[in-house]
């Protein structure tokens, strides 16, 4: 309990008083009832951290990401990113309608088996903003842009202006309310999930994709619904009843990410979207992926107050809804600039907040100079030591809570013994962080643990003590 008395000068009365909603609106984040995670074939649970690959794909030639092999060992090896989002596009795999590009897959599974090859995961995410290349977006192709009456109607925002007004296009709104309308256009949702079938064959025997996002930031089109919160009720919920047994009856075992509405759940409103169903034999395999994004510093407003109360109520309702949805947790987008004052703070609250909440990520995006992590000349920016950091890539056993002190560099991990997983602990401790080297302890005997290092990998294997319950490792800089 925190007492504060008040009999002390006005000014110091007024500075508790500001203090204590700042005091209020950082840390204690709140975490599911019973945190699931996704796990491997041993059973481990994955911590997964990565980044999305990649933004220029959006428009680039081909749909072609800007990385080469060489990016991706530095991602997976000097970071240690367990982890990527990739971006694959409606309009890459049927450019035509009925007509499937085999290059373009040829393309995606180039790349993504530069970072399956390395021992990174992929997640697929069928990538859109602003529906489609018809209306000056990116996703889907032009033939599958049905725009009714609304063809010769068309806004201009004036430079400078926020991407996301190009919503209020009448033809974007058109465009959305078109696609979600499977009474009347139903060839475009058959399309669509015919695409997906396509990505699912070719993808279905990589042991390193591990799934599959549905669709990036669904959006209804008509500002009323997606306001009142409606939209994912019916028309979002009725496209994924319709999506994910396609997709099963192709791949049984992929995990399936689904994300809720982006317009105001990225800021940190509830969403209504109701829990799905996955018809796959066993357990489902069906994990949340929603979005994070304060929005004042979305537009480069230094991290305030506004933030920190977007990010409590992020966390306060995604907490809720995977409690309703009984799903392992993957923020699949967060981001910003360097140059915004204060965002090496907001990383830093935002990354303990994920670990208190058990959570994977991926940051937006890998692409240099913007937000990125490296800078137009491919020099890091400063945002890459806060985003490498020590983590458990896989818990053997069932995780009950870890953490990194960014201030003092220790790490800890306490996890329970679980039947059935095999396999050592897998934790990623960056040299950066401890250029001295580092100290380890485990609750286990002396004699009952051990590990190995990797020094080039930079990773920690543990083997615990089977016949204890729970565990609890410490790691600190040897210093």
């Amino acid at each position: 309990m925190v007492k504060i008395t008040m009999n002390k000068p006005a000014s110091a009365r007024w500075t508790i008083l500001f203090l204590v909603p700042i005091l209020l609106l950082t840390g204690c984040w709140q975490k599911p009832t019973s945190t699931k995670y996704i796990t491997d074939n041993q059973g481990r649970a994955l911590i997964l951290h990565g980044t999305n690959s990649s933004g220029n794909a959006k428009h680039s030639e081909g749909h072609v990401p800007w990385i080469q092999e060489k990016d991706v060992e530095q991602e997976v090896v000097e970071w240690g990113f367990n982890f990527v989002r990739f971006l694959i596009f409606w309009d890459g795999i049927e450019p035509e309608r009925g007509v499937f590009d085999k290059a373009y897959l040829d393309m995606v599974e180039e790349r993504v088996n530069w970072y399956t090859s390395r021992g990174a995961y992929v997640m697929l995410d069928m990538h859109q903003d602003v529906y489609g290349y018809g209306v000056g977006g990116n996703g889907a192709p032009e033939w599958a842009t049905e725009l009714s009456l609304m063809d010769d109607f068309a806004l201009e925002f004036p430079g400078g202006s926020p991407w996301w007004l190009e919503y209020l296009d009448p033809r974007v709104i058109a465009a959305f309310l078109n696609f979600w309308g499977y009474n009347t256009h139903q060839y475009l949702q058959d399309h669509y999930i015919l695409s997906w079938q396509k990505v699912a064959e070719r993808f279905k025997d990589n042991p390193g994709v591990i799934g599959y996002d549905l669709m990036n930031e669904p959006y209804p089109g008509d500002l009323v619904s997606a306001v009142a919160l409606t939209f994912e009720k019916t028309r979002l919920k009725d496209f994924y009843d319709r999506l994910i047994p396609a997709i099963r009856r192709v791949d049984e075992d992929k995990w399936i990410f689904f994300e809720p509405q982006s317009f105001m759940i990225n800021f940190g409103v509830a969403s209504t979207l109701p829990a799905l169903s996955d018809p796959r034999s066993g357990e489902k395999r069906l994990a949340y992926a929603p979005h994070a994004y304060p929005l004042t510093l979305h537009e480069g407003v230094a991290y305030n107050l506004t933030d920190k109360f977007n990010m409590r109520e992020w966390n306060r309702n995604r907490v809720k809804e995977l409690n309703r949805h009984q799903a392992p947790l993957i923020v699949g987008e967060f981001g910003g600039s360097d140059d915004v004052p204060g965002f090496g703070e907001y990383l830093d609250d935002t990354l303990e907040m994920y670990d208190v909440m058990g959570a994977g990520w991926t940051y937006w995006d890998n692409h240099p100079g913007g937000w990125g992590p490296l800078d137009s000349d491919l020099n890091e920016t400063p945002k890459v030591n806060r985003l490498v950091r020590a983590y458990p890539r896989a818990i053997a056993g069932q995780p009950i809570e870890f953490s990194f002190d960014v201030e003092t560099k220790v790490f800890t991990l306490e996890f329970a013994e679980k039947e059935g997983v095999t396999g050592a602990t897998e934790i990623h401790l960056p040299d950066r962080h401890y250029p001295n080297g580092w100290r380890i302890q485990s609750s286990d005997a002396e004699g009952r643990w051990g590990y190995e290092w990797d020094s080039h990998r930079q990773i920690l294997s543990l083997t615990a003590d089977a016949s204890v319950v729970n565990h609890r490792i410490t790691v600190s800089p040897a210093n």
